[in-house]
């Protein structure tokens, strides 16, 4: 994700200094024309907005720890990974406490929309340092929208983990019935898509060979989202609710077969490899 972000912000002429735990992102974004900063601290040292894209919340805690001697007044940092609220929440105190100020943006859109430049942007922090933070938010988003205070863009960004989870379980289950009963897919594809079904998964993400040109399934499996990170999202959402008190049922039988996706080797595939797992129980 942060390689095509780097390089949209690149196009539109800003100065975009970068690092990352591997060589080789660093080397394609310097080849688009970013610089190599080297450490977390001196990428902050030379940027006004950092932005921080990573997987997980204790990945966010790290690179926060390390660039902390580089936080201060003038700077702003702006968190696009996807964690759990709480720690997102205690992540804004320790960032504007040196001064600096602090916005979450986790992101929706998968790799084709980084590439694309069209990332949707669920922001939780101050509204005003959300309006100074634009310019270097937009290259890479097609819709960028300010969700509430502190923890809200996580929580946000969950939902919608929550839904696409259950669409693609929901996706599986209905193919691979038509597909046992002879239903030709890409008819079932065009009539779905038509109808009151319709949603992203059965647009984008049908777990058979041949039937979305574009899709993961069609391509090798391919992650636009790997499983990995969906059951990553889908932990987060299941402990947040339960520390909300709200009743969950997909997302925990959408979270197991997540886990026999990557028991099968499917791991770094794109998520939608679930689909394979429901098609090995229906014999198909």
């Amino acid at each position: 994700m942060g390689l095509p972000m780097a390089r949209h912000l690149v196009d539109a002429r800003h100065d975009v200094t970068v690092t990352s735990r591997s060589r080789g992102p660093i080397d394609k974004a310097v080849a688009a024309g970013a610089i190599d900063g080297g450490t977390h601290d001196e990428v902050v040292r030379a940027s006004q907005v950092t932005i921080v894209c990573v997987p997980g919340s204790s990945d966010v805690v790290d690179v926060l720890d390390a660039a902390t001697p580089a936080l201060g007044e003038g700077k702003t940092v702006v968190d696009a990974s996807t964690i759990d609220p709480d720690v997102e929440r205690a992540q804004h105190e320790r960032v504007t406490a040196t001064g600096a100020r602090y916005l979450e943006a986790p992101l929706s859109g998968g790799t084709v929309g980084a590439e694309k430049g069209t990332l949707t942007l669920m922001v939780g922090g101050d509204a005003g340092v959300l309006a100074a933070a634009r310019p270097a938010l937009e290259p890479f988003a097609g819709t960028i929208v300010h969700v509430g205070g502190p923890g809200s863009g996580q929580i946000v960004k969950l939902c919608n983990q929550l839904l696409y989870a259950a669409q693609m379980l929901a996706t599986a289950e209905a193919t691979i019935m038509a597909a046992k009963a002879g239903i030709d897919l890409r008819k079932l594809h065009e009539v779905i898509t038509h109808s009151t079904g319709d949603c992203n998964a059965i647009r984008t993400r049908i777990p058979f060979e041949g039937v979305v040109p574009d899709g993961p399934a069609s391509n090798d499996w391919q992650p636009g989202f790997m499983t990995e990170l969906m059951a990553k999202d889908l932990d987060l959402a299941i402990g947040f609710a339960a520390r909300a008190d709200t009743p969950l049922f997909t997302s925990g039988i959408v979270r197991q077969l997540l886990s026999a996706a990557s028991a099968a080797g499917y791991g770094r595939d794109d998520f939608s490899s679930l689909g394979k797992i429901v098609r090995e129980l229906g014999g198909v």
